[in-house]
């Protein structure tokens, strides 16, 4: 039936209606398995996709503005419902990812980008349509990192030139969402730095005074930042940028509890790092910030600031002379003696109960 609808060449009311009840049973049944490649409701979507491209061209070619618009208009808004659509189907369905993955998802929408920057609403779906694509899918991230000039979809096609999708979305420097899920592909992560996009962390204004409340900005930097540090490569890549430490330091002193909590995950992870660990031990600020977690009310933090510091005592011997500071010394056994007694705090989480426990165990011993 979905395929039969698109080869339908006049886009009318009752057209309208027939996409919307398809619409509606893919929103009811789309957890079924195999539903959708069954049905070649994905396929049917982007091949749609290609010849609406190809009429798009056409038609721009054509004299007559005013008939050319209308023309265009019922294009795209049979282009937009393709998208939505195909986004229900991809929707946690790993094998329909791969599916539009070998149907050359990607290259379809590299090719329509222009006309995405035209049209704000269809640059959304497009937008969303790729954040339901590459969420816990490497493939499809790293699909966005290859040259898509053509239909290739082999990782030889990809290129350094800049032409990639991925350096497409780069541009927009607001679509957070799509770029952090992005940035847990090892391909990603390398035209991230290349491209200098996180330079624009500093350029972010921090909040003056006392009430340091993060807006909506700060706090898809640091999600981004976040998923950029779950990995070593990460963790290095942002430490190489003059000033971030000093920022994050900043940001970890932030009213907002969920922005608090982010910027001290994303320090929680640099301390992993080897080479990061003795610029770490060497900002004053940091480690402050991480022995004044310990005296904490908040557990989450408290667990946060003792695996950070356990991780910079990791085969480090800077960092156990450097925690010897009778200060952090102090406040080290205090929040040991205080776990101790209150374990049975953690009686919903015994793992961490058991990590914390050692990270204090470990430190205490130093």
């Amino acid at each position: 039936m979905y395929s039969y609808f698109f080869r339908q060449q006049a886009y009318c009311q009752k057209d309208t209606l027939v996409f919307n009840k398809i619409f509606l049973i893919v929103n009811v049944i789309i957890s079924v398995a195999g539903f959708c490649l069954s049905a070649d409701l994905i396929d049917s979507c982007i091949e749609n996709m290609k010849h609406i491209h190809a009429q798009l061209n056409l038609d721009s070619l054509k004299p007559g503005k005013g008939q050319r618009k209308k023309v265009e208009d019922n294009l795209m808004k049979e282009l937009r419902c393709s998208m939505q659509l195909l986004r229900n189907c991809l929707f946690e369905n790993e094998e329909c990812k791969m599916a539009a993955l070998k149907t050359h998802l990607v290259p379809v929408l590299h090719s329509l980008w222009p006309w995405f920057l035209a049209d704000d609403s269809s640059m959304q779906i497009a937008l969303h349509l790729l954040c339901v694509y590459t969420e816990n899918y490497p493939a499809g991230c790293a699909s966005l990192c290859w040259a898509t000039g053509g239909q290739s979809s082999l990782p030889s096609a990809r290129s350094a030139a800049g032409n990639s999708l991925m350096h497409y979305i780069l541009k927009l420097q607001v679509v957070f969402c799509l770029i952090s899920n992005l940035a847990l592909s090892h391909d990603c992560k390398g035209i991230i730095q290349k491209s200098n996009f996180l330079q624009n962390f500093l350029s972010l204004s921090l909040p003056k005074g006392s009430n340091k409340n993060s807006g909506n900005v700060s706090t898809l930097w640091l999600k981004l930042l976040l998923n950029i540090s779950f990995g070593e490569d990460g963790q290095q890549m942002v430490m190489k940028i003059n000033g971030f430490l000093d920022q994050i330091i900043e940001m970890c002193k932030y009213k907002h509890k969920s922005s608090q909590h982010l910027a001290l995950l994303i320090l929680h992870n640099i301390c992993f790092s080897p080479a990061n660990k003795p610029k770490i031990l060497g900002n004053d600020q940091a480690i402050a910030v991480l022995s004044a977690c310990l005296e904490n009310n908040s557990p989450a933090v408290q667990r946060i600031g003792a695996a950070s510091l356990w991780a910079l005592l990791h085969n480090c011997q800077k960092a156990k002379v450097t925690l010897k500071n009778p200060s952090i010394r102090r406040r080290i056994d205090e929040a040991y003696s205080l776990v101790k007694k209150s374990r049975s705090y953690f009686y919903l989480m015994p793992i961490l109960t058991s990590s914390i426990i050692k990270a204090f165990q470990f430190m205490s011993l130093q």
